[in-house]
């Protein structure tokens, strides 16, 4: 009887809590927080409603009545699975995980018995990585229910403070946390209690730990090893042998592998990787059974034996696979690499080249396969293969490709071209023709092959456009005319009208647009991208971090809040991932779970973001309460320097220019120097900020503390000083402009062309004279800051020239906005000094001062006219600078490249653009406005 009283209590609970699940599942708080209110009138005491509801109020905004709510919950000591969980995502939510687990913990102390308690128990602990607690927690559980997944994460729990935890810094208590780990590990072999993959591969990266590659090999020869997938077993084997430089059977193992997958890539390369190091030794040997798979080959002619019998057994499939074509190529690499010659053994490579690409060059994938071993060919042989090639499709200068393939390997030709350096040989009058010629091979591509495709297919005939707009900012760079990147802007948007889903298209106008200045259009374009997620952060460079110099704020701030948002949900978030870890058993995953964890919560594109946030919320200040409110770094902990990490995706391009043949952009040396910079801007900026958050702190701090924050700010500005001393004895050279793949300068050298410091430094220094109330220092600390506000308009004056074209346009620009942000925090300052000068802002004790206000007063209106004197030159400047139109002959140059069609897109492009710049004038100006009506009210 008793059972179905139950069974009736849960159903009718059941009933009245789904409404609130379901508008919570709906986002709709204010409905769900009605149907509590409804069941906590009829059951006051139903904790799991009340969980709910705080877990509502919360996300309405009532953070402190959610909190109450939580602590009388607490009080009460709650067991049921429901109410538990409602309270784990409130403290989710709150982010104060460690109280999930001292929940946890009470309710195990009352119910020591339940499984699922103590289940809930050890995934709070994994979720605030408290390894010890964890074992502690996992060995409990296994003595109650003894099975094999608890016991796994006892050993997993031990790894993890070894590598991650307290051990991590200690060599030898590291030693013996992982010789624990393995003797469980041992211990539950010597019972046979192994019976699934995932323990096995723990044991095995136990011992790998441990650097016991032996025993590793002996665990997966063993009965043991059979349990695990094939393909694993074989991988795990090659992977350990290859560490103990066992090369002969890391040789005969990769030919197990490829006589039964020819297309295994990674085993390809170890497998011609292990034929040099065995011939440089002089080791040889054949297997048991005396076969010529399981004979080990030392030379590069049995390597080049191996995989033509390989290709001899791959001709007989139906559909082709890549591999063993391209593990010639590997071979004549490592060949080369050793000084060796590749004629001898693999004939002219100019032939495998050509073979390639008659067998796959009608796929996309041709071009990316060859061009790394470009590098095999001499100048000489780079020019008459491309000549070759073209020829090889079988297209001249008055005919246009016969099928889909043949247009395809007609582009693949053109641009393994372009990746032999022939364009870089051509005149400007050939390049023009040759953008003609590419125009009009897009145009009939289209028409015979595109038109009838879906709108989420790229077009067949896209990379001509694409190729054309590369050659267009070739003569950009050559002639130095920014009218081609506009020509190029037209043709790509012709292109996105056909294949609106083309995103190699909008990346490069994006790219293009910025090059302009032109943010607006480029930030339409970016939305059609549709970024979201990880790209966020790999593709944020290409938009969001270029923002910041165009004077387009109300767009900065929604990028800057939908990143900075995305950074804190995936860290929140991504938690759930090393719990569902150990629930699965792949613990081989943790660490790079844990690993991906750290790498995004240390981006340094994050960093940037949110320190650019508060500079923006800096030059939106308008008062001293709004000021007090920011949060504002005050030191460097907040960022851990030694851990950022880039992020940035620099591959994202299609590029066939012939220096990253060989070399992805990433790797080049202009983008290690260039991230440096960007460090170093970093560094600078997160400076500037904790002095104004120095300066704050001295007007807020009572009679008592103000001498201990005055010599703190000094601290603060010598500091900064220093590192710029540093940072100007760096490599400042700016990244090259002259290819499309590198991403834009350093916003280092705009920063160092404004005097952010000195001007800074000399309000402060005034600011300090009126905290310490020296009427003489604050006299010559007026005139200082002064002289030093009334240098940004002669400055600014003293590098925009009469001449402005599309590219200075866009470096003015930046200009204005840095000296807007140095005006903006200028204003900031002297809304401090204001706060000193009366004592209600500042909220000091109302007593007599040494320095006469009225002396003060006179002092600070000095200061705050200068800056407006300054805002008023420099936004005269701006109305000037804005009014030089841009006149171009753009009709003349299409003409020239026989784009007449395309005149109306480019006199449309031209007139966008300056519409655009008007708009970033037009903020500039506004908040220019601004900050005159704020000095006046002070």
């Amino acid at each position: 009887m008793s059972r179905h009283v139950q069974s009736a209590d849960a159903s009718v609970l059941e009933r009245r809590l789904r409404p609130i699940y379901e508008w919570l599942d709906c986002n709709n708080n204010k409905k769900a927080l009605q149907e509590c209110e409804k069941v906590l009138k009829k059951t006051p005491t139903f904790q799991c409603v009340r969980a709910l509801k705080a877990l509502i109020l919360f996300r309405m905004g009532r953070e402190n009545d959610c909190k109450a709510i939580l602590e009388s919950l607490n009080s009460e000591q709650p067991t049921d699975d429901s109410t538990l969980q409602a309270m784990t995502m409130c403290y989710r939510e709150l982010q104060d995980l460690q109280k999930v687990c001292k929940m946890y913990e009470i309710a195990v102390k009352k119910e020591p018995t339940n499984e699922e308690l103590h289940t809930q128990l050890f995934m709070s602990y994994v979720k605030v990585h408290d390894f010890k607690a964890q074992q502690q927690c996992a060995m409990a559980l296994y003595k109650q229910k003894p099975k094999n997944p608890y016991y796994c994460w006892v050993v997993m729990s031990i790894v993890l403070q070894a590598t991650r935890g307290e051990g991590s810094k200690d060599q030898g208590k590291k030693t013996l946390l992982l010789n624990l780990a393995e003797r469980m590990m041992k211990k539950m072999v010597d019972d046979k209690k192994i019976d699934a993959e995932q323990e096995i591969q723990l044991y095995i990266m136990v011992l790998g730990l441990l650097g016991r590659n032996e025993e590793v090999i002996a665990l997966v020869e063993s009965p043991l090893g059979e349990k695990m997938q094939f393909p694993n077993s074989q991988m795990v084997k090659l992977n350990v042998c290859a560490k103990l430089e066992r090369w002969q059977q890391v040789n005969i193992i990769c030919k197990n592998i490829l006589s039964e997958s020819f297309d295994r890539w990674e085993v390809w390369k170890t497998y011609v990787h292990s034929v040099f190091e065995l011939a440089e030794t002089n080791i040889n040997g054949l297997g048991e059974n005396g076969s010529a798979v399981e004979t080990a080959d030392n030379t590069a002619e049995k390597c080049h034996e191996f995989i033509c019998t390989i290709l001899e057994g791959v001709a007989d499939n139906s559909f082709s696979l890549r591999g063993p074509y391209l593990a010639r190529f590997e071979l004549g690499a490592k060949l080369q690499e050793k000084q060796l010659d590749t004629n001898e053994i693999l004939g002219d490579i100019s032939h495998l080249f050509i073979e390639y690409f008659r067998k796959f060059g009608h796929k996309p994938c041709c071009v990316v396969d060859l061009k790394i071993y470009l590098k095999l060919l001499d100048s000489d042989q780079k020019s008459e293969l491309a000549g070759k090639l073209v020829k090889e499709v079988g297209i001249g200068p008055t005919s246009v490709p016969q099928s889909a393939d043949q247009m395809q390997r007609h582009i693949g030709a053109l641009q393994l071209s372009r990746l032999c350096g022939a364009h870089r040989n051509l005149s400007v009058e050939h390049l023009r023709a040759l953008v003609t010629a590419l125009f009009l091979h897009y145009q009939h591509g289209y028409q015979a092959y595109g038109k009838d495709l879906p709108a989420t297919e790229l077009g067949p005939s896209d990379n001509y456009a694409i190729l054309a707009a590369h050659i267009l900012f070739d003569l950009s760079i050559i002639e130095n005319e920014m009218e081609y990147v506009v020509v190029a802007i037209a043709l790509l948007g012709g292109l996105l009208k056909n294949s609106p889903s083309n995103f190699h298209a909008k990346l490069l106008v994006v790219k293009f647009y910025h090059i302009l200045g032109v943010a607006l259009s480029a930030n339409f374009v970016y939305y059609t991208l549709d970024i979201k997620h990880l790209q966020l952060d790999s593709l944020g460079y290409i938009h969001c971090a270029q923002l910041a110099t165009t004077g387009l704020f109300e767009l900065c701030s929604i990028h800057f809040d939908s990143t900075a948002r995305f950074f804190a949900t995936n860290y929140k978030e991504s938690i759930d991932h090393l719990t569902f870890s150990y629930k699965f058993g792949s613990f081989i995953k943790l660490d790079e779970f844990m690993d991906f964890r750290e790498k995004m919560n240390n981006s340094t594109h994050y960093a940037m973001v949110v320190v650019d946030r508060i500079v923006l919320n800096l030059i939106n200040c308008h008062d001293y309460d709004r000021l007090c409110n920011l949060d504002i770094p005050s030191n460097d902990s907040e960022i851990e320097w030694d851990k950022l990490s880039d992020n940035r995706d620099l591959d994202v391009y299609l590029t066939w220019d012939p220096e990253f043949a060989s070399e992805s952009v990433s790797k080049s040396k202009a983008i290690q120097r260039l991230y440096t910079q960007n460090l170093n801007f970093l560094k600078l900026r997160t400076r500037l900020l904790q002095t104004v958050s120095a300066a704050l702190k001295v007007v807020q701090a009572r009679d008592g503390e103000r001498q201990k924050r005055i010599e703190h700010l000094k601290q603060t500005l010598k500091d900064w000083r220093k590192l710029e001393d540093e940072v100007k004895k760096t490599d400042l050279d700016p990244i090259p402009e002259n290819l499309i793949p590198y991403p834009p300068a350093s916003r280092l050298h705009g920063y160092l062309d404004t005097p952010y410091r000195p001007v800074i430094a000399a309000v402060l220094d005034f600011q300090l004279s009126l905290a310490i109330d020296e009427l003489p220092q604050a006299e010559i600390s007026c005139k200082s800051a002064q002289q030093q506000i009334e240098v940004l308009a002669q400055q600014l004056e003293s590098v925009l020239t009469d001449s402005v074209d599309y590219r200075k346009r866009r470096k003015g620009l930046e200009m204005f906005v840095n000296n807007l942000e140095l005006i903006c925090i200028s204003c900031v300052l002297c809304i401090l000094c204001t706060a000193l000068v009366k004592p209600s802002h500042s909220k000091r004790a109302k007593k007599k001062q040494p320095v006469a206000s009225r002396s003060k007063d006179l002092l600070l209106s000095l200061v705050v006219n200068s800056v407006k004197k300054e805002i008023d030159k420099v936004s005269k400047l701006l109305q000037e600078w804005s009014e030089k139109v841009t006149e171009k002959d753009l009709a003349g140059l299409l003409g020239l490249l026989n784009l007449n069609t395309g005149n109306t897109e480019t006199s449309e492009q031209h007139q966008i653009i300056m519409e655009s710049y008007e708009i970033s004038y037009k903020h500039i100006k506004n908040v220019f406005a601004a900050k005159l009506k704020l000095l006046d009210d002070l």
